[in-house]
């Protein structure tokens, strides 16, 4: 499993608990909240402001936080809520629509969950990045700039607040194509890496400058070109495969032992951190470039007992 999907699902688990903990009678203080899920006091706030987007009141007595439920007795009664057949019911329904019908996750970020977390953990995550997304539209329609609040770039490992002109979505939605206010250059913007998505009453200033960027291979897009050639392991190659769709015609095998990428891409970062994350399993035949980027972050690398105070 890939390194960001192994940290989305750590996201997902901190909130499903995080749930289960505020449902006490009594309530929690914030640090301690932090503490039990491995994070800090900032991440836990952000996390409350998810909770309240998707219709959860959290309320705060004594420095103390617990979600209130919204009937007296929880356990007696369920208006307003769904069983847990009720929401796989649902969820199966909706599963069935294309990607890209945005009422998909609107529906889903209307639904209560609150009966059976375990069961609706996806729906709970995917429900704020509908949210996302209906807001980024209204902004394209309405051409005005948004704020990407608190956007993570794991290329500089960053967290800041990004303006920009959105201009057209990702072919699967994942990802906004967006004119970046202070770079005055288009850019593409993973949803799941904004933290809240803030409307502005500003028109775009640099529509003459919007134009839209072709996707990449291994989620980067770019005017430069890395021509690349792989040898991969089978395992290798299955996991680009699933994981990496797009790169499939530039894939083939001689024989069943043997698997090869040979294509151009537009940045090294994507392929580089699926190499590292298969050490032994694949090997660059030709890309100078794409060696030299390898070494640099193998050179990077710290070991505890390397590390000094």
């Amino acid at each position: 499993m890939a390194q960001s999907s192994q940290i989305e699902q750590q996201k997902i688990l901190r909130i499903f608990k995080l749930i289960n903990l505020l449902r006490s009678n009594i309530g929690k203080p914030v640090h301690k909240l932090a503490e039990t899920l491995g994070t800090d006091t900032r991440t836990v706030y952000r996390y409350f402001k998810l909770l309240e987007a998707l219709g959860f009141q959290i309320e705060k007595k004594h420095s103390k936080f617990r979600i209130i439920d919204r009937v007296e007795n929880p356990t007696e009664y369920n208006f307003g809520t769904f069983s847990e057949e009720e929401i796989n019911f649902v969820a199966s329904l909706i599963n069935k629509q294309s990607k890209k019908n945005l009422l998909k996750d609107s529906i889903l970020q209307k639904i209560t969950l609150r009966s059976d977390f375990q069961q609706s953990v996806n729906q709970l995550f995917n429900a704020n990045l509908g949210r996302f997304v209906d807001l980024l539209v209204d902004a394209i329609k309405s051409k005005n700039q948004v704020i990407l609040k608190d956007y993570y770039a794991p290329s500089s490992d960053s967290v800041m607040d990004r303006l920009v002109e959105p201009v057209s979505f990702s072919k699967n939605f994942d990802s906004i194509h967006a004119f970046e206010v202070e770079s005055q250059m288009m850019k593409v913007f993973k949803i799941e890496r904004i933290g809240d998505v803030q409307l502005t009453s500003t028109a775009f200033e640099s529509e003459d400058l919007h134009q839209p960027l072709e996707q990449g291979l291994f989620g980067f897009t770019g005017k430069n070109k890395f021509h690349i050639h792989l040898r991969m392991s089978k395992r290798a190659y299955q996991l680009m495969m699933e994981e990496y769709p797009d790169a499939k015609p530039f894939i083939y095998s001689k024989n069943r032992h043997q698997y090869y990428f040979e294509g151009d891409i537009p940045q090294l970062p994507g392929i580089a951190r699926f190499i590292l994350g298969l050490p032994g399993e694949i090997y660059v035949i030709e890309g100078d470039e794409l060696k030299e980027y390898l070494l640099g972050q193998i050179g990077k690398m710290k070991f505890w007992d390397s590390v000094k105070d």
